[in-house]
C-alpha cells in the first residue's frame, strides 16, 4: 500500500508533495524516502521561488540526489508553473480548491482537478489521481 501524504496546508507543502510523487513514480518508495533529506536540501526545502531559479545540472551533482535529469528538470519547471498559478490566482492551493469547487458545481464546463494537475510536468493520469486525492481527500477518486 503506497504512503498517502498529509493534506497540504500551504503552497510549499503542495509543491513538496507534488515533487515527491514525481520521484516515487518509477522508483521504490523506500529509496526515495531514504534520500528525501538530501533531495529537500538540494531543492532548497521546496521553496517555490528558489527552485524556479535552480539549474538542473547543479542539482544532479548534489550529494544523495537521485540523478534522474528529466524528473529534476520537471520539478524546476513545475516551480515555474506554481509561480504562474500564484500570480494569477493568489496561491496554488487556493486555485486547486476553487477549481475543485467549480468542477463539483458544474462538471461539464469546468475541468476536474485530476485533469488540470496534468499541466504539471511528469504528471499523468495515475499520478494526477494521487494529487487530486491529496488535495481533496475524496475517497471516490481512488476507485
Amino acid at each position: 500500500m503506497p504512503h498517502i501524504p498529509h493534506k497540504p496546508k500551504s503552497d510549499r507543502e503542495f509543491f513538496e508533495i507534488l515533487s515527491n510523487i514525481i520521484f516515487v513514480a518509477g522508483f521504490r518508495y523506500s529509496v526515495v524516502q531514504a534520500r528525501w533529506p538530501h533531495i529537500m536540501k538540494a531543492f532548497k526545502n521546496f521553496d517555490i521561488k528558489k527552485v524556479a531559479k535552480l539549474n538542473m545540472e547543479d542539482i544532479v551533482k548534489a550529494e544523495g540526489m537521485i540523478k534522474n535529469k528529466p524528473k529534476i528538470q520537471a520539478i524546476i519547471d513545475n516551480a515555474k508553473i506554481c509561480l504562474e498559478i500564484t500570480k494569477e490566482h493568489k496561491g496554488v492551493m487556493k486555485y486547486m480548491e476553487s477549481l475543485h469547487k467549480l468542477h463539483k458545481k458544474d462538471p461539464l464546463f469546468n475541468p476536474s482537478l485530476q485533469e488540470d494537475v496534468q499541466r504539471f510536468h511528469r504528471i499523468g493520469k495515475t499520478t494526477s489521481v494521487w494529487i487530486a486525492y491529496v488535495v481533496t481527500r475524496e475517497k471516490n477518486l481512488l476507485n
